[in-house]
């Protein structure tokens, strides 16, 4: 049967795991059974378990993101990071994961920054934030002037895509990556403008001239394309629709910027209004779709997604109430072992990898309709980077009301990040933090782009904020 591989899973779960029953997920054994003693939903791990814990990762390599520093011909990094690190099997130099994305980068440099803001880390995040700068002003912003003057229009057909702005680029070199690829993700734009504005509001990477006007213009072009209301591609660079998750981080950027130009008491370089027009349409364009994903177009309706929990953490762009109600929605895509983006998700579905001779193969929008029949429900690949995120913002919502119950789930989650680590039978190496787990030949496996630099970014700032609880 299809689905043994499952009901061999469940059958396993035992004593050993949180029931959903009783919480928002299940928890598994780990893969490596030196992190056991860390994984529980009670009681919490204490202060001193949680450096113990550390110290295990850090001398495991779990957290060392310094392998997929992107370098230059000469060896030099140039400031942002692939997709994946290298791993027993390669070094993905062959493969898209081996491009710089804007969403990946942009949220590790956060990452950086809020774990280590006067170390290396932050260091690392304004390099990688400074690269990002760079390519868009020697190659982009004439694409967004265009559009702004009303020369190019990018809201149309995919051959209208690679008009718009570039998201992912060759950080090698700093240059355009001329293959042709969806560029229709407003999120990845906000992502960049909420990190650039997070580092100059914390005095780490104050605001420069060109870099104050590249705000300006990409807020002018989020509002020339209507960003409220624009079908893009979405975290996932997949189906065009109205996302809430698209809609989020311009709205969190814009929110910054303004307390940023407020605070230095600087006129915003872009048109009067555009500052006022982009909060107030994209919080109402937000307000209507949550707590769902998509809405429109109807038959593209997705009332859960994992990409959601961004907006609550790091982004804090939706209410309490509005976070509450996505952390309800996404039980529907807590796996045994990770997490859907979203059910009925294609990609990585059973044997994907021997599917597509390219398994970094992008998709048209016809193309993706045809990969989606091939998906039986229940057989969604489970995703290793949102557990660590959900830890985190339970761990806001606790450090806010102190209420048990939010901790409790702060540290279920934490344990899930925990478990997914990889054990000593992968064949890309022990001790990885994974992209996501597949089924292969009747089994659940990691996938090639082990480790995913953006789930080894996001599992310290779980950690992080299981300090900052502890510390209550």
């Amino acid at each position: 049967s299809r689905f043994a591989p499952l009901r061999r899973v469940a059958s396993q779960v035992g004593s050993q795991v949180a029931m959903a029953g009783e919480l928002p997920a299940t928890l598994k054994e780990p893969y490596q059974p030196a992190l056991a003693k860390f994984c529980r939903a009670d009681p919490p791990l204490t202060s001193e378990e949680l450096a113990e814990l550390k110290s295990l990762l850090i001398s495991k390599d779990a957290l060392n993101i310094a392998k997929a520093k992107v370098k230059d011909a000469t060896g030099k990094p140039t400031g942002t990071f692939s997709a994946s690190a290298a791993n027993a099997e390669g070094d993905h130099s062959e493969s898209s994961m081996f491009g710089s994305w804007f969403r990946d980068n942009a949220l590790i440099a956060y990452g950086l920054y809020v774990c280590d803001p006067d170390g290396p880390g932050a260091d690392d995040a304004v390099s990688c934030i400074a690269s990002i700068a760079d390519f868009l002003l020697s190659s982009q912003t004439f694409k967004m002037e265009r559009v702004i003057c009303g020369l190019d229009d990018v809201k149309g057909p995919e051959e209208t895509w690679m008009k718009r702005p570039h998201i992912r680029f060759l950080g090698a070199t700093g240059k355009e990556d001329p293959k042709w690829y969806n560029h229709k993700q407003n999120d990845a734009l906000g992502y960049f403008l909420f990190t650039r504005c997070t580092l100059a509001l914390g005095g780490k990477m104050p605001m420069s001239g060109d870099h104050l006007k590249l705000c300006g213009q990409l807020f002018d072009y989020l509002r020339a394309i209507e960003s409220w209301n624009d079908l893009d591609g979405g975290h996932w660079e997949e189906h065009s629709a109205q996302h809430a998750s698209s809609i989020g981080p311009p709205l969190a950027a814009v929110r910054l910027f303004r307390k940023l130009c407020d605070a230095k008491r600087w006129l915003a370089p872009c048109k009067v209004d555009t500052i006022d027009v982009l909060e107030r349409e994209l919080k109402t364009a937000l307000n209507k779709v949550l707590p769902n994903e998509i809405i429109t177009p109807a038959e593209l309706e997705r009332d859960s997604d994992a990409a959601l929990i961004f907006l609550c953490y790091p982004l804090d762009v939706v209410s309490d109430e509005q976070g509450l109600q996505i952390l309800d929605r996404l039980k529907k895509v807590y796996g045994h072992i990770g997490v859907c983006r979203y059910r009925k998700d294609s990609y990585w579905c059973r044997d994907y990898g021997s599917k597509y001779s390219d398994p970094t193969k992008h998709f048209t929008d016809a193309e993706l309709k045809e990969r989606d029949a091939q998906l039986v429900l229940g057989e969604e690949a489970q995703w290793c980077l949102f557990d660590p995120m959900v830890s985190a913002y339970y761990g806001k919502l606790y450090q806010k009301t102190k209420k048990p119950e939010y901790l409790k789930c702060q540290q279920l989650f934490l344990s899930r990040s925990l478990a997914a680590i990889t054990g000593d039978d992968c064949k890309y190496g022990p001790w990885l933090c994974c992209e996501a787990y597949y089924i292969e030949d009747d089994k659940w496996v990691s996938n090639p782009d082990t480790p995913l630099v953006w789930t080894q970014a996001d599992l310290p700032m779980a950690l992080h904020e299981m300090k900052n609880s502890l510390a209550i």
